[in-house]
């Protein structure tokens, strides 16, 4: 990962056990700075790169498509927190608590309109297409997405990451 002034080097992240990255960074924006992530986004390193491919393969062309307009802002649900799976005791330690997912929840474009996966799920035509398109291109950059259809947790985000899945590590789920 390239330093700029948008992806800066992070100190060591750890927890109260197996949480942690040793070289996280901090992402506050993607395409070279054009679009905002508020708040920055604490990411392992192989992050980066894939939410920046993310954002100009899949989330700018649904943009332009849907809305006319660029991507201007992603609102970051959530990025690094030292957690069990769902906030549920005894469950397996999230790919958050590596660093190693991302839940977006929002969407602003730059002629002013947003989207909020909450609303928009089930809202317009329009923001329903657009949400989808994203959810379904996800899929194709991340191994991890769970969206609204996936469970009542997800019912306001869209969560992502690069876990590693079956025997080999390539199996992807997209739900």
């Amino acid at each position: 990962v390239r330093r700029t002034n948008f992806v800066q080097p992070h100190s060591a992240l750890g927890g109260p056990s197996v949480c942690g990255t040793e070289h996280p960074f901090e992402m506050s924006a993607a395409l070279g700075g054009r679009v905002s992530m508020r708040p920055a986004a604490l990411l392992r390193c192989p992050m980066v790169p894939t939410v920046d491919r993310w954002v100009a393969e899949v989330v700018e062309p649904a943009a332009r498509f849907h809305f006319g307009s660029s991507i201007q802002e992603l609102k970051v649900a959530a990025s690094y927190a030292c957690r069990p799976m769902n906030h549920r005791s005894g469950a397996r330690l999230s790919e958050h608590g590596y660093a190693n997912a991302l839940d977006e929840s929002a969407f602003t474009f730059t002629n002013g309109q947003s989207v909020s996966v909450k609303r928009g799920w089930y809202g317009s035509a329009r923001e329903r297409a657009f949400l989808r398109a994203v959810h379904a291109g996800t899929c194709q950059h991340f191994t991890t997405v769970l969206g609204p259809n996936f469970d009542a947790n997800h019912h306001d985000h869209f969560h992502m990451d690069l876990a590693r899945h079956g025997r080999d590590g390539l199996m992807r789920i997209c739900k």
